[in-house]
């Protein structure tokens, strides 16, 4: 009988967790499932509707509702694993994965206390809270463990930037519950920038007002697998301190970011210290007519660097890392 891997892991349209949690849960997923499938078959558990219809649309494992009482029904076996990406996992779960002394890995945790024993692998969350090293749990943190596709291994050169025709790209992610697509275009359309690329991602509700935005400035993009292309081809980003800040930098790009959850600020601070993005704090209507400011001037004086100059922060390989310490690890 094949034992199981469990992902423990929520997305949702921006609300309370937005989708890079599951995001990166699929990038492993499909790794394990290629390398692993013949041991272990594979159940997701998550809380949130949206998430659960994205993971559906994504994988044809069996897709489970989390709760507390989640293990009433389980079948867990003492060689079953959990892999958890919820930005530090449930004291619930971790008391009871520990009384089952099951292998267990998480994702952005930051409370060794309560894991006890396993594997974190905090790419994100290094900037909140380094860990000490632990004698029962394996460590590894820092920005080379930031999950992202295959693709952004490659870093294209940087076009030299024409100041008369500077074009951006807005993006907030798989979601928009704060509408900064809306708010950040709406401001934008008015500056000098020649064309504005605006990411729909596909959590964004139908009655979001983007949708309704119009402009010979904007063109709007749904549906999109990857943002490689778009960014590389844009001059400036405007985006929020998720993934796609990740993204930006591993570019070569110097993105403007804006705050969409509290825990983004940590990051932020971190590639804002080493001179990586433009911190433009809290998506608020004074700091997003700030950024348009900006860029006019900027474009006034012709005076546009903001391209990064640091290539091994963020290399692209944080995925073939961190496959290859979960393999070693479930082994």
């Amino acid at each position: 009988m094949k034992k199981t891997i469990y992902f423990r892991v929520d997305g949702d349209d921006g609300k309370f967790a937005g989708l890079g949690h599951i995001y990166r849960s699929l990038k492993i997923y499909n790794y394990l499932k290629k390398s692993l499938s013949q041991n272990y078959q594979f159940v997701f558990l998550s809380k949130y509707k949206i998430g659960k219809i994205f993971l559906n649309k994504y994988t044809k494992e069996k897709i489970l509702n989390y709760t507390n009482t989640i293990f009433n029904k389980l079948k867990v076996s003492k060689n079953d694993i959990f892999i958890i990406d919820t930005l530090g996992a449930e004291k619930f779960l971790l008391k009871k994965l520990n009384q089952l002394k099951l292998k267990k890995i998480s994702f952005d945790e930051i409370r060794p206390n309560l894991f006890l024993k396993g594997l974190i692998i905090n790419g994100i969350f290094f900037a909140k809270k380094k860990l000490k090293k632990s004698k029962n749990i394996t460590i590894y943190q820092g920005p080379k463990y930031i999950i992202l596709n295959k693709e952004y291994k490659v870093r294209k050169t940087i076009k030299k930037i024409d100041a008369n025709k500077l074009t951006a790209l807005v993006c907030s992610g798989g979601a928009d519950d704060r509408n900064f697509l809306y708010k950040t275009s709406s401001f934008l359309r008015h500056s000098k920038l020649k064309k504005i690329n605006v990411v729909v991602g596909s959590a964004v509700k139908k009655n979001n007002a983007i949708f309704k935005l119009k402009s010979n400035k904007i063109d709007k993009y749904l549906n999109l697998t990857s943002l490689k292309k778009l960014i590389d081809k844009s001059d400036i980003i405007i985006c929020t301190g998720g993934t796609i800040m990740f993204e930006a930098i591993a570019s070569g790009k110097k993105p403007f970011v804006f705050q969409n959850y509290l825990h983004q600020k940590y990051a932020m601070n971190y590639f804002d210290k080493r001179g990586l993005i433009i911190n433009c704090k809290n998506p608020t209507l004074k700091n997003i007519k700030g950024l348009r400011d900006t860029l006019n001037n900027l474009l006034l004086n012709k005076h546009i660097n903001i391209n990064s100059k640091q290539k091994k922060l963020i290399d692209g390989y944080g995925l073939d890392r961190c496959n290859k310490i979960l393999k070693n690890y479930i082994k």
